[in-house]
């Protein structure tokens, strides 16, 4: 997990993120507040105990353990017993929280990726309907969503071969250049990692 090697490694400000973003990881403030207990705890040690909590938030024991038992159902942290010199010990992982992050910030790249490109589909259409003259008919439009579906060819590829028809702009003749003149993008999968660095690079 990226943003886990990030806060071990970089002193990612976790806490920061918790702040922001705790409604929309549908976190109550109180259960927020033993989270971000929970991580001041983390960087010391792993050892799971209320009282370490309370010093930490203006909450009751009861609280703490009712937000504590929230955490768990939710999936942001595990409770496991350990056994070390003949003695058990609860400790906590905050792993799940990583990942739930990571996933709300992959979501949000799937979104503004979506919102790119019906954008881009939109822009192709108007500018055909401007050489045209007219209107695209239903399988036309269905040909463009195709071009951008099928990923064969990039945005700046069909806008160019848009511009290289000129007065002869029809769906058949811009499929002709962008199969015959341009070549095709070629496609290379993104690391998930990658992607999640360069979330991080905007939220510093």
């Amino acid at each position: 997990m990226i943003l886990k090697k990030l806060y071990e490694d970089y002193d990612l400000a976790i806490e920061r993120i918790l702040i922001k973003e705790y409604k929309r990881l549908k976190l109550s403030m109180q259960e927020m507040q033993v989270l971000l207990a929970l991580f001041s705890i983390y960087k010391r040690r792993k050892t799971f105990s209320i009282a370490a909590i309370s010093r930490r938030v203006e909450l009751n024991n009861n609280e703490i353990g009712n937000c504590v038992e929230s955490l768990l159902n939710m999936n942001f942290m595990m409770i496991q017993l350990e056994k070390k010199d003949d003695k058990e010990r609860e400790i906590f992982n905050l792993d799940p929280t990583f990942a739930k992050i990571e996933e709300l910030y992959q979501q949000d790249e799937v979104e503004k990726q979506k919102t790119v490109h019906e954008n881009e589909i939109s822009e192709t259409i108007r500018a055909l309907e401007q050489g045209l003259g007219r209107s695209l008919m239903g399988h036309e439009l269905e040909n463009v969503r195709r071009w951008y579906d099928d990923k064969e060819y990039t945005h700046d590829q069909i806008q160019e071969a848009i511009v290289v028809a000129k007065d002869r702009v029809s769906i058949k003749y811009i499929e002709r250049i962008l199969s015959q003149v341009l070549p095709k993008k070629i496609e290379i999968d993104q690391d998930v990692e990658n992607a999640l660095d360069e979330i991080y690079k905007k939220i510093k």
